[in-house]
């Protein structure tokens, strides 16, 4: 059975009290008052909600007696079930004509919160989904496999991972075709089992989201891995492109693989932060790298002169150490630019 709380019942006198002129207490299932106008009649017994409770009636007390207050104390029933009661305080004639009213509102507001309790523990369940089949260590038991039918996956099935990451926060369900998970804020990740698809869904998140920045991972055995692999590839489009919202992890396989590798090395990690607030010089170097190091098509593209195009290149080369023009140390450049994003 549903049971009221105490700062659930005081939200919702609150609420009520804004637009009813008379004090209105919440009582529990036993007749306790837990939610009331007047805050020294909390945790007090309400002998009026006891007789509603027990008679499964309107109850209405025409007088101040020494325990209760004269008004009208009605059930609060949810699924046939008495969870409470709801009292207003004052002349019977004069609060009558708001009883069914607040009642009615009263349940409404209850509903709302039990509806909002149970989304939030889906949500919770599918997350919790979420995060088994995106551990590698997870092995793929009869149960696990019957909860992935209901969110239309065939776990022993090969998948591919289409992931998505957003310039601004996103509260809605983005895919309502293709079995999907939020993963933050701003990111989801979509689980593709159907041949032929990708493009299909790609096009779908390009036309809807023109500003999202996906990735896209090879078909594999678990999703674990395509997730992996789909999140690597994020960060090498968002690394090293400009202006490049799509990338696919089976073209970019050797460098999202090794920048994994050389993330974890403590070296990376004092490395990644030398271009942090230098956006123009990123900026350079990725157009530097889209041109394949051609200098005038660089100059052209940032609508630069060339003489600048080369002053920046060197800043580059003094504030990290690593010389864009060297083939070598570019590469370096390159794991520095992927391994900002996180």
């Amino acid at each position: 059975m549903y049971e009221l709380t105490h700062n659930q019942a005081q939200n919702i006198v609150n609420k009520m009290m804004k637009d009813i002129p008379y004090n209105i207490n919440i009582m529990d299932k036993t007749g306790v008052i837990i939610g009331s106008g007047s805050k020294e009649r909390i945790g007090t017994l309400h002998n009026g909600a006891v007789a509603a409770i027990k008679q499964k009636k309107i109850i209405e007390i025409k007088k101040d007696e020494e325990f209760v207050k004269k008004g009208i104390n009605s059930p609060i029933e949810l699924n046939e079930a008495i969870i409470g009661v709801v009292g207003i305080s004052g002349e019977v004639k004069e609060t009558r004509p708001f009883a069914n009213l607040v009642k009615s509102a009263v349940i409404l507001l209850i509903e709302q919160s039990v509806s909002l309790k149970k989304e939030n523990l889906e949500k919770n369940l599918k997350q919790e989904f979420f995060n088994l089949i995106t551990d590698p260590e997870t092995t793929y038991t009869k149960e696990l496999t019957d909860q992935a039918l209901a969110y239309g996956i065939r776990i022993n099935k090969p998948s591919q991972i289409v992931y998505v990451e957003f310039p601004y926060k996103i509260d809605k369900e983005i895919i309502h075709n293709f079995p999907s998970f939020k993963t933050s804020n701003h990111s989801y990740c979509i689980v593709v089992q159907e041949a032929n698809k990708i493009d299909l869904l790609q096009q779908q998140i390009e036309n809807q989201f023109p500003d999202a920045f996906i990735s896209i991972s090879k078909i594999s055995d678990k999703i674990s891995e395509g997730f992996l692999q789909a999140k690597s590839a994020m960060r090498v489009l968002k690394g090293v492109f400009f202006n490049k919202k799509v990338i696919s992890y089976s073209r970019y396989e050797f460098i999202a693989d090794m920048s994994e590798l050389h993330r974890k090395d403590s070296k990376a990690e004092m490395q990644v932060h030398l271009l942090d607030k230098n956006d123009e010089l990123i900026k350079t170097l990725q157009v530097y790298l889209s041109c394949n190091l051609n200098a005038n098509e660089t100059a052209t593209r940032l609508i630069i002169h060339r003489n600048t195009l080369n002053y920046r290149l060197n800043r580059i080369f003094k504030i990290t150490g690593k010389d864009p023009k060297n083939i070598w140390e570019l590469v370096e450049l390159i794991f520095i630019l992927i391994n900002r994003e996180k």
